[in-house]
């Protein structure tokens, strides 16, 4: 088999037939079956697919770069029925994780702050957190907050796995906030780290009497008005924090693409003599 993939913005066109999707709020990977590259448009093939995706694992094509929430969100779409449906799928991307690991320890490391939460840290503040998400961005938040600091975590369904912490979390659902108007009286930093509509975010900062400052983690095309007189961080804001951080990063990141190119076209020599694709290999 060919390693074959189309990427795209999120919800720019119908997905490609019989494909296996990667969903990010950034991107769209689709994995295209090897019958199906004639048929379909902007496929990347062989190396240059394996390249596009190692640099995406590696976050080089994040806005962030270098940040370890793309590869967090890549093994969990591993883990997933659709990619445990596709051995072979499977088996490269755990290749891709390994040389995201090579190229992250030998080119990335200390390479800014790595994660939103860290770049978020310098703007909590007050006694209280209350945090909307349940995914690995809300964790790497929760993750930084002082121990001393209450946190709130507010999600669309309890069947998510919270983001982990010893002690003083509490999870709410966002169909309950509107019951929960004026309940929490500590002054709280208000940490957007999911999409979410106007009417629950509204919901939920009604819940809090002492709303000091908002950090909105999302990214431009998701963001929804937030109507509270406080000050605001949008993610923008904190790009620009790390860019100003990481001056002479750039000839690290250019000597990581060029080891990526080369870890790529061996990916694609090795699948030349497999015909059968890595089932042979593994067997």
């Amino acid at each position: 088999m060919r390693l074959a993939l189309i990427h795209r913005s999120p919800g720019e066109d119908p997905p490609p037939v019989d494909s296996t999707a990667w969903r990010t709020c950034l991107r769209e990977v689709h994995f295209v079956p090897s019958h199906r590259i004639p048929y379909e448009h902007e496929v990347l093939t062989d190396a240059d697919a394996y390249a596009l995706l190692l640099e995406i694992v590696c976050g080089l094509r994040s806005p962030l770069i270098g940040e370890t929430e793309v590869q967090a969100q890549f093994k969990e779409f591993l883990a997933s029925a659709a990619a445990r449906e596709n051995r072979w799928l499977r088996q490269v991307g755990q290749r891709i994780l390994g040389d995201a690991k090579h190229i992250r320890h030998k080119y990335l490391q200390g390479f800014g702050a790595h994660s939103y939460g860290r770049l978020a840290a310098r703007y909590l503040q007050g006694q209280r957190l209350a945090v909307i998400g349940t995914g690995a961005l809300a964790s790497q938040v929760v993750q930084v907050a002082p121990d001393t600091t209450v946190v709130d975590v507010w999600g669309r369904s309890s069947e998510r796995v919270l983001p982990t912490r010893p002690a003083g979390l509490t999870f709410s659902l966002l169909a309950d906030a509107g019951q929960q108007a004026g309940t929490r009286t500590q002054s709280t930093t208000l940490v957007i780290a999911a999409p979410v509509w106007s009417a629950d975010l509204d919901r939920v900062i009604r819940c809090y009497k002492d709303l000091v400052n908002v950090v909105d983690l999302r990214s431009t095309d998701q963001q929804t008005p937030i109507i509270a007189p406080v000050p605001t961080v949008r993610l923008g804001d904190l790009l620009a924090d790390a860019a100003k951080s990481d001056t002479g990063g750039a000839p690290r990141v250019r000597a990581a693409r060029t080891d990526i190119r080369s870890l790529a076209v061996a990916f694609a020599g090795r699948e030349e003599f497999r015909p059968f694709g890595w089932d042979d290999v593994c067997a």
